[in-house]
């Protein structure tokens, strides 16, 4: 089943950190594991944060989240920058500079995909799909996501659901496709 999360689903935490960690996002080397973690558990029982239980998405089978997404529109950017830079960075004692992710990852008047993330025990049973599928219909007139450029089989799998290439965005370490749907 597909449902919006609610602030008790913190294996969705294990999930993103897992992601971010594979990134190897510049965070992880200023600060402990067990920190990110607690800054992690912070934000998705916010209101405001790009991480917000509020932004996601999960797909559960009897009783288990096996992957979720995050979705979030332009409109929110600043805000979330907002709270990351005036809350998160003050009460958790980070460089001033200190972020997860930058926030110039969705352009305006978009829709964005952050992040679709499925258990590595649970791949290849179609909830990547499904999660993508629930995106797609979400009603909003122009949606986007980003694809690390060396991944062709998330690209096809995008392209497959009407995503095209609009630009080229530097995340973290690596040059990804901004792609878009137009509904």
């Amino acid at each position: 089943m597909i449902r919006k999360a609610t602030k008790d689903d913190f294996k969705v935490l294990d999930g993103l950190f897992e992601f971010i960690k594979s990134l190897e996002i510049d965070i992880l080397k200023d600060y402990s594991e067990e920190k990110v973690l607690k800054i992690l558990k912070y934000v998705f029982l916010s209101e405001y944060d790009r991480f917000s239980y509020k932004n996601c998405t999960v797909f559960e089978s009897n009783g288990e989240i096996k992957g979720f997404s995050f979705t979030y529109h332009y409109d929110e950017v600043k805000k979330m920058k907002e709270f990351w830079y005036d809350e998160v960075v003050s009460n958790f004692n980070l460089k001033k500079d200190s972020m997860i992710f930058d926030y110039d990852e969705v352009l305006v008047g978009e829709f964005y995909l952050d992040t679709l993330f499925v258990f590595s025990h649970a791949r290849g049973e179609g909830i990547g799909n499904k999660l993508l599928t629930e995106f797609v219909k979400s009603g909003y007139p122009k949606l986007s996501l980003n694809v690390a450029q060396s991944n062709d089989r998330a690209r096809k799998l995008y392209e497959s659901y009407g995503f095209r290439k609009n630009c080229e965005i530097f995340i973290g370490h690596e040059n990804y496709d901004h792609l878009i749907r137009k509904n």
